[in-house]
């Protein structure tokens, strides 16, 4: 199991522990630079918690069987995408 797979394993089981560690990591990297690079901390700060958005809600879907309606995964566009009609 790679690094990249343990990862996903535990956004999808406490996301907001995650987040929590995600964010005292770019407090601390803030400190100990001086605030010199706050502003790519804080860009790399909101794509990792954006990332791990998506696959806690991805997990939540894959545990519940289904998404809640409106709600589509990446790539997916409903059924109209794949010629089909829309069921609503």
């Amino acid at each position: 199991m790679s690094m990249m797979d343990k990862l996903k394993g535990l956004v999808g089981k406490s996301p907001d522990k995650v987040k929590q560690g995600i964010d005292k990591a770019s407090t601390f990297a803030d400190q100990k630079t001086g605030g010199k690079y706050h502003d790519k901390i804080s860009k790399g700060t909101e794509q990792v918690r954006n990332f791990v958005d998506k696959q806690g809600s991805q997990s939540q879907g894959e545990q519940g069987g289904q998404q809640s309606p409106g709600q589509h995964g990446p790539d997916q566009r409903g059924d109209q995408s794949q010629g089909g009609q829309s069921r609503q």
